[in-house]
């Protein structure tokens, strides 16, 4: 690579992300060490970024640099500050939000958080709190779908400030500028019947208790059924109740599903959840029948679906992946000029079939 090559590559990072760190960068461009040094150094000579220890910043970074009160340790100020509203922080999304957090400290931005409990007053008031305070941007995910002229719908659509929705559908009647990274859950779904059909099964439910996330479930299951031709009679698909609070589980429920199942000669379930899935295989495994050549099982989250009893074939989506891209996603509309054109995005991250000793029988 010759030296005009590294110093674009250089200069590209910086742009992209604010920083870069040599060694990292030395490795993937295949370059001594050394070599990468003389070229921070060149570029540092030409007035084009700042080096620190480490690394380099951009000449933007730079300018907003502080020093410590009496430490004299040269620190970054953050370039922006991003919020984000998640309905808990005890299921589901807390790898949403280490991929935010991952992406924020990349792009050396300052992440703030606010946890909603599924309450559309707190979604609102934590909405309101932090454009108040002067985030750039902010991440939402609503308890459900917004609906139109809803006081959270007006209050975004309003807002001066880029807004992402995650892992979250907004009907196209109300969606306006709105952008969003979310999971197709209908794919993970048909992954899922697929996987399960091709392991023998010709009688599949889908057992899920009310949620965003359900309408993606029935989508996909609906149509892998019908693309491969699966007996209708032998489907069932089941709503579970969703105990007050959205805590618990309702094992009654559980247990017709399993009635209803063996009396329609359904041979594998798929339940959305992993503690939904994990206290309906144990009621399998005490009504005597085996795991999984009697009866197969599959979650929908995988958080803790390989610690169950017998071990959790899932559909895992790209939690990671989902914060990671939606807080990119918010930089690079922070990065445009203002007022300029650009396309709005809405983006579906596929998840992936993890497959374990729930769904597959031992040869």
């Amino acid at each position: 690579m010759t030296a005009a090559a590294r110093h674009d590559a250089i200069l590209r990072e910086l742009e992209l992300r604010g920083s870069l760190q040599s060694s990292s960068l030395s490795a993937r461009l295949g370059v001594a060490s050394m070599t990468l040094w003389r070229d921070l150094v060149t570029l540092e000579e030409r007035g084009l970024l700042v080096r620190v220890h480490g690394g380099a910043v951009s000449l933007a970074v730079a300018q907003q640099q502080a020093r410590t009160e009496g430490g004299g340790v040269a620190r970054v100020r953050p370039i922006a500050t991003i919020g984000m509203i998640v309905p808990t922080i005890d299921y589901y999304f807390p790898e949403v939000i280490r991929g935010a957090s991952q992406a924020a400290g990349e792009l050396n931005c300052r992440l703030v958080v606010g946890a909603t409990n599924y309450s559309p007053d707190e979604e609102l008031r934590q909405a309101e709190r932090l454009i108040a305070a002067g985030v750039d941007a902010l991440m939402v995910t609503p308890h459900d779908a917004i609906l139109e002229a809803s006081p959270l719908q007006r209050l975004l659509e309003r807002a001066d400030i880029p807004v992402v929705m995650v892992e979250r559908f907004v009907d196209e009647s109300v969606a306006g500028r709105l952008e969003w990274v979310r999971t197709d859950h209908a794919y993970g779904a048909e992954l899922a019947v697929r996987h399960l059909a091709a392991n023998g099964h010709e009688g599949i439910a889908l057992a899920a208790r009310p949620s965003a996330t359900a309408a993606g479930l029935d989508v996909g299951y609906r149509k892998a059924v019908a693309d491969l031709g699966l007996p209708l009679e032998r489907q069932l698909r089941c709503e579970l109740p969703d105990p007050q609070g959205g805590r618990g589980i309702s094992m009654g429920a559980l247990r017709q599903l399993l009635d209803d199942c063996l009396e329609a000669r359904i041979t594998a379930a798929v339940l959305l959840g992993d503690a939904d899935a994990m206290a309906f295989t144990d009621l399998v495994l005490e009504r005597g029948l085996r795991i999984p050549d009697d009866f197969a099982i599959m979650a929908y989250d995988d958080e803790v679906a390989a610690f169950a009893a017998v071990s959790l074939s899932a559909i895992a989506p790209p939690k990671h992946e989902l914060g990671h891209a939606a807080l990119r996603l918010c930089f690079d509309r922070l990065r445009q000029v203002p007022d300029a054109a650009h396309t709005v995005v809405r983006m579906s991250l596929l998840p992936g079939l993890v497959v374990r000793e729930s769904t597959v029988r031992s040869i």
